[in-house]
């Protein structure tokens, strides 16, 4: 395998997702890397070469990265009429990659690394298709928006207030372009924003026609997984919710890390500092680290 090698996958639903093999590895383990919402692969690796997959990459692990559906080079882009929704994530994109990467890797135990997005899809689909999904789990600012699992009442109403006005933008535009307001750099589809609305409305964690419950299927995740959080992510991932979320996986093998203000040298990352930031780079080793001693067992 060379270096940066381009990758392609196909969905079971036809669904092409681009990406690339950045590094072949020792033979340990595979990292697949996953992206968060409006973002696309290349927050993983940023700047390039010193970013978060190359972190991984230098202790000897295999790593691929890719774009989700609708994301990055995986077009079409909700801008070019994309429709997609979260259940698309959760039982078909992650599946399809964890696939690839067992095969493509020799049939090396892999690692889902999500960020936001990828990491609370990958957990429900460990939990609904275990078969499926990968041998272990790092859950980078992870969780998911329900009023059950917010304990703030002060973060619950800006939750509420948010996914109300993020609604109606997308209503109005058809899809939601996070570029104007400076949230995101990749549209998301009207059904997927949609989709966050009802679970929230409902306080249900499940898939769009009700047929899977997500939150359920949490508690029959087996695989080791590590959770990280910030203290500088005050409202899409605060570590009080995603202990929470966190609460909610069976695993026997989990562990946590939140990082506080000033451990770095300067205040805590937030949402997408942990993977964009490169004074997050402890924190990275230190994923590394955990993923070598889980692959390896």
């Amino acid at each position: 395998m060379s270096e940066s090698e381009p990758v392609t996958v196909r969905t079971e639903d036809g669904w092409v997702l681009r990406g690339e093999a950045i590094a072949a590895g020792d033979g340990r383990g595979v990292a697949v890397l996953g992206h968060a919402m409006m973002a696309s692969r290349r927050t993983l690796d940023r700047p390039r070469g010193k970013g978060l997959a190359s972190a991984l990459a230098a202790e000897g692990l295999g790593v691929v990265m890719f774009d989700l559906r609708g994301h990055g080079e995986s077009g079409p882009s909700a801008r070019d009429g994309g429709a997609y929704t979260y259940d698309d994530f959760v039982l078909r994109d992650i599946p399809a990659l964890v696939a690839f990467a067992r095969e493509r890797f020799g049939g090396q135990r892999v690692a889902l690394v999500g960020h936001s997005l990828a990491a609370h899809a990958g957990l429900a689909l460990a939990g609904v298709f275990p078969e499926r999904g990968p041998d272990a789990m790092v859950s980078i600012a992870g969780n998911i928006w329900l009023p059950s699992l917010e304990s703030s009442r002060l973060r619950g109403a800006a939750k509420a207030a948010f996914l109300r006005g993020w609604l109606a933008v997308t209503e109005r535009w058809g899809h939601f372009d996070p570029r104007p307001l400076r949230m995101g750099t990749d549209a998301v589809a009207l059904p997927y924003v949609r989709q966050f609305w009802q679970m929230w409305s409902e306080d249900r964690f499940g898939s769009i026609d009700g047929g899977t419950d997500y939150l359920t299927a949490l508690g029959r995740v087996k695989i080791p997984v590590f959770s990280v959080a910030s203290e500088g992510d005050r409202l899409l991932a605060h570590p009080e919710s995603v202990a929470r979320f966190m609460d909610l996986v069976g695993s026997a093998r989990k562990a946590s890390r939140v990082v506080r203000h000033g451990e770095l040298g300067e205040k805590a990352p937030d949402h997408m500092g942990l993977v964009t930031r490169t004074s997050s780079a402890p924190v990275w080793g230190q994923i590394a680290r955990w993923l070598r001693e889980e692959l390896g067992r």
